[in-house]
């Protein structure tokens, strides 16, 4: 092939980017961002968001997955079928979110007790480690999580059923496997450290640290503590669309896009803050009632630094699902490694500035120090630069 015909085709791929690049910004930011309306009023009469925020996490692949149906409609390398499904699920989980706001029959006060209805004496939380107490204005959360694991499992088949050359085309391939195994197992030794060490120093600071460790001497006699443990391999494979719908978006399309545009390490900060502004709906909406600063401020901490490393181990396997499964147990190792067992333990969250400074001191040393590995080492790509020039 010509050398004048590479650069007509590298021209012609750099405009097929920016239109998909516009539209993931469409989506991801575009339509995340108008849902701020819908949240701030169900705030405002005690709606639980937790659907909006479900649906917010699909929103980046979301972007990607449309852009390869509407860009790519006579290449048959696409997998459709997958693509379709996480479009799919993007909009029942967003239309879903809506509901929960604006037809929502229950109050923030109506509840359904299990251990009432079943006729179970004493206090539910007593009987199980965790209350039996359902707030039925979360109607319409717990239809979006019978849709995330269809939806889940439909995007399972249509993985297999692609093949390899469509999973590849589409950066779905599962290379590197074992060294993915073990980038994962990194991960969460220096994740349990990085919960731990701001209050094992609050608790050094404040002469009560025995009482860190009589909580958790509790906790690990909870029957729930261990369930959820052994359940998290279970519930992997039937959420994980959820958590492909924001590494798909950040590691497989916007970091390359970035890296190119700013360098292997400026781009990967900056993705970081990206991911974190992205996150400005449910850290104003949701995390916090009386900390919004310090939680944006920190949700920008750790996604530049958190990304770094999410970035590293992509970079190093060339494997999305490594960064999947890293992100599902950032989210789901939170509930039980603070000895709540529930995900309400997200909402509501006060955070001070001497915390974030605890936190950004413990990122730099656990996570960024990444930047300096050899994969964010600068490429350079000639016919790149010839079409730029």
């Amino acid at each position: 092939m010509a050398y004048g015909e590479i650069i007509m085709e590298a021209l012609e791929e750099k405009t097929l980017n920016k239109k998909r690049l516009i539209l993931f910004i469409a989506i991801a930011y575009g339509i995340t961002y108008l849902m701020m309306i819908p949240m701030y009023i169900g705030k405002q009469h005690g709606y639980d968001l937790t659907q909006i925020v479900d649906a917010q996490m699909c929103s980046p692949a979301a972007g990607v997955a449309l852009g390869f149906l509407l860009f790519y409609k006579g290449e048959k390398r696409v997998p459709k079928f997958f693509m379709t499904v996480v479009v799919i699920n993007y909009v029942i989980q967003l239309v879903l979110g809506l509901l929960s706001v604006v037809a929502n029959p229950f109050g923030p006060d109506d509840v359904f007790d299990l251990a009432s209805f079943l006729g179970v004496s004493g206090d539910s939380a007593e009987l199980t480690g965790a209350s039996t107490t359902i707030n039925l204005s979360t109607l319409y959360y717990m239809a979006g999580q019978y849709v995330l694991i269809i939806a889940s499992v439909l995007m399972w088949i249509g993985y297999f059923v692609a093949g390899r050359e469509r999973r590849k085309f589409a950066g779905l391939s599962r290379n590197n496997g074992r060294m993915g195994i073990l980038l994962v197992l990194l991960y969460v030794a220096l994740y349990i450290p990085r919960v731990f060490l701001p209050v094992i120093i609050e608790g050094l600071a404040n002469n009560n640290l025995s009482e860190f460790f009589s909580e958790y001497a509790l906790l690990f006699k909870q029957p729930l503590f261990y369930l959820s443990v052994v359940s998290l391999p279970l519930n992997y494979p039937l959420t994980i669309v959820a958590f492909f719908g924001e590494e798909y978006g950040w590691r497989y399309f916007l970091q390359p896009v970035m890296q190119k545009k700013f360098g292997m390490k400026a781009g990967v900060i900056l993705l970081g803050v990206v991911w974190g502004l992205w996150h400005l709906p449910v850290d104003t909406m949701f995390y916090t009632k009386d900390s919004i600063p310090q939680m944006v401020v920190g949700q920008i901490i750790t996604c530049v630094s958190i990304g770094i490393f999410f970035g590293f181990a992509y970079l190093k396997t060339n494997n999305i699902w490594v960064c999947v499964a890293m992100h599902f147990l950032n989210n789901n190792l939170i509930p039980i490694l603070s000895g709540a067992l529930s995900a309400d333990v997200l909402q509501d969250q006060s955070v001070s500035w001497m915390q974030l400074l605890e936190i950004l001191v413990i990122d730099l040393v656990v996570f960024c120090l990444f930047i300096f590995a050899k994969e964010y080492k600068e490429k350079k790509n000639k016919t790149e630069e010839a079409v730029n020039a």
